[in-house]
């Protein structure tokens, strides 16, 4: 993913940014020559529409003493006419106040891969290739962008530049007058740079209060569970009636009891009945007893 787009067409003085070259710095035809854009100040109307360039780096970020990134920068003649005095350039800038930070080259390191397959150190001012560029051609380059171990902790990001300059001619709309001036067209892109401890940071930080919140939790209520404050009250109310449902089952024992009631009520029938059936018996045997005497009385009298 790319901070910004990629792609830049149009013409800018880079002057004023920290660790850019000067408009026309490109090839020795260019160095003498003032940036359009400062010639058409009074007016603003300077536009160039024969050149484009582009830049893609593929390091979203870049960690400080790591290895190099890949990067392409392309430049194409959309024009009708040859660039005869033409120049390419790669940098990284900043803008900023910080004086520190003026110069990125210390800290930015930017190779190019030549013709013959070796890689050539850039400076923020040198040109990578000045051959014209004829209408129509498109012309690609290999770049290697890389970080050095002793970056200032104030640099959290260049912005970086692939610029195609090449001379052209600015008309004065009031007079006519012709200027020859340098155009430019740039493609931009950009990257962070990542410390290596402010990974780490956040790891351990996340990482301890989820344990620590993780066992407070369950031990309070892993403690009090609800299954010993119902077993206390079942073993209460079934110690009355021994005969009843194991105290595990449920805590309201209410129907349980009804079945023991009945059965201590029909015990108490049966008992009462014994005792009411003593007496009549002894009543019986004794009218028994008294009906065997009288009839031995009156076979006596009798005989």
């Amino acid at each position: 993913m790319k901070y910004r787009p990629a792609v830049v067409a149009a013409a800018a003085s880079v002057a004023l940014l920290a660790g850019t070259p000067a408009a026309g710095a490109a090839e020795d035809g260019l160095n003498s020559l003032p940036a359009c854009t400062d010639v058409s100040t009074a007016y603003g109307d300077y536009e160039q529409h024969d050149l484009k360039a582009s830049l893609d780096i593929v390091a979203d970020e870049m960690v400080p003493g790591g290895d190099w990134s890949p990067a392409k920068g392309t430049v194409t003649n959309v024009g009708k006419r040859d660039l005869a005095k033409f120049g390419v350039s790669a940098y990284a800038w900043l803008q900023t106040d910080n004086p520190e930070l003026q110069d990125l080259t210390k800290w930015v390191k930017v190779e190019v891969r030549t013709a013959d397959g070796t890689w050539q150190p850039v400076n923020g001012t040198d040109t990578i290739d000045s051959t014209p560029l004829p209408a129509g051609q498109t012309r690609s380059y290999d770049l290697r962008i890389r970080v050095t171990k002793d970056v200032s902790a104030e640099l959290g990001g260049p912005e970086f530049n692939f610029t195609g300059t090449f001379a052209d001619v600015y008309r004065f709309p009031d007079t006519g007058k012709e200027v020859e001036c340098a155009a430019e067209a740039i493609g931009y892109d950009a990257f962070h740079i990542r410390r290596a401890t402010t990974t780490p940071k956040p790891t351990p930080s996340s990482a301890r209060p989820t344990p620590t919140a993780s066992q407070a939790s369950p031990t309070p209520t892993a403690t009090p569970t609800s299954a010993q404050p119902t077993a206390s009250p079942s073993t209460t109310s079934s110690a009355s009636a021994s005969a009843s449902a194991s105290p595990t089952s449920t805590a309201s024992a209410a129907p349980v009891p009804v079945p023991a009631s009945s059965s201590a009520d029909g015990e108490l029938a049966a008992t009462g009945g014994s005792d009411a059936t003593l007496p009549l018996a002894a009543a019986a045997g004794g009218l028994a007893v008294l009906g065997a005497g009288a009839v031995v009385f009156a076979r006596r009298r009798r005989g």
